[in-house]
């Protein structure tokens, strides 16, 4: 009798438990259906929604700026910014005046949907095309990419030179022989699609910092807000994985493929910029800062040195731009390098001073 009722204890405990899990799933689906419902009608509002077909799918184009401007730029995300098209606006706002502004998210970024295709550099450059295609947006372009984006715009210049009218490179990914060699290839596996899955219910909202820090003291509570929905979309893809395990091909692919070419193009020199003490410095109090507001269990950079100490430190920064930056510039052809030294996120971090840098580009290319 005493073995009976163990068991039935053991039973009802596992059923209660297993109810507790189902409700809590439950729960948690449906209170990121209500959030996501407010967050995407903000989203719209705001301009950020607008999908065009490239076939089986659609990707998001959002338009920004002047439809008759003088430029037709295309906003090229890196690795995984889902919220690329919030986090640039304050460095782009500048540039919406005279222009028209376009950013086209990936598959699987943001509003985009998602696909099980891999993520070739080819792959990735014609749904590029077809969606501006598909939105009657005409060439010829200035590309503006961020980081691995970079390779992306490489690939395009190279193989439709005469769809572009010039490229920027925002702290682009810094392309070389060896480049990415330390970054293993690999597919999407079945761990891949059960977090995608369980992004997909909601449990992503638990977990959003572990991926998508909080932005700088310089962005407002609603652009906070705006970007969180767009990487909760972001982190329950499976594109966004498959372009992650393809980096290291797409990256060694763009740097062989590269055909030199006299398109004028502006390399944005951030996080190999480093020109003067003060520029260390102030990056390093910038550092500080958003390991404060990101509550990072991490020591803080050190923010006093000496002229022997930073003079070390700016030497190898010169050291990286004359054996990859300056040669990869060359190897584009008619490219000019401005070092803007800073975080990778350079567009965060001081806007203002890359939107002038881009500004001055443009009306160089007017003359």
């Amino acid at each position: 009798m005493k073995r009976r009722s163990a068991k039935k204890i053991i039973i009802r405990t596992l059923i209660i438990l297993l109810a507790a899990i189902m409700l809590f799933v439950l729960g948690t689906f449906i209170f990121h259906r209500i959030k996501s419902n407010k967050e995407i009608a903000r989203l719209k509002e705001k301009g950020y929604y607008n999908p065009v077909s490239v076939g089986d799918y659609c990707l998001n184009v959002a338009k920004f700026g002047s439809e008759n401007g003088a430029h037709t730029i295309i906003a090229m995300a890196g690795n995984q910014s889902g919220d690329f098209p919030v986090a640039m606006r304050q460095m782009t706002a500048p540039l919406e005046e005279n222009n028209l502004v376009v950013f086209v998210d990936r598959a699987g970024y943001g509003f985009s949907d998602d696909t099980d295709n891999e993520m070739t550099l080819e792959y990735i450059v014609e749904d590029y095309r077809k969606a501006l295609k598909n939105a009657g947006i005409e060439a010829p372009y200035i590309l503006m990419p961020h980081s691995i984006g970079g390779a992306y715009a490489n690939y395009w210049v190279s193989s439709y030179p005469d769809e572009i009218e010039a490229v920027v490179f925002v702290d682009g990914s810094q392309l070389s022989a060896d480049a990415f060699d330390d970054v293993p290839y690999y597919s999407v596996g079945l761990g891949d699609r059960a977090r995608a899955l369980l992004a997909k219910m909601g449990f992503s909202r638990y977990v959003l910092r572990n991926y998508f820090y909080h932005y700088p003291d310089n962005f407002t509570e609603e652009e906070q807000y705006l970007a969180d929905a767009l990487m909760y979309m972001t982190l329950d893809s499976i594109a966004t994985v498959s372009e992650d395990g393809m980096l290291a091909k797409n990256a060694q692919a763009a740097f062989n493929g590269i055909i030199t070419n006299d398109v004028p193009k502006l390399y944005i020199c951030a996080s190999w910029g480093f020109e003067t003490k003060e520029d260390i410095i102030e990056y390093h109090k910038w550092i500080n800062r958003q390991i404060e507001i990101n509550a990072l269990n991490l020591e803080p950079s050190n923010t006093e040195y000496d002229d022997e100490k930073a003079r070390e430190i700016l030497d190898i920064y010169n050291e990286l731009r004359e054996n990859i930056i300056y040669p990869y510039a060359e190897k584009m052809g008619n490219c000019k390098v401005v070092c803007l030294g800073g975080d990778h996120m350079i567009y965060e971090q001081k806007p203002n001073e890359c939107a002038k840098i881009i500004v001055e580009f443009l009306s160089e290319l007017e003359k």
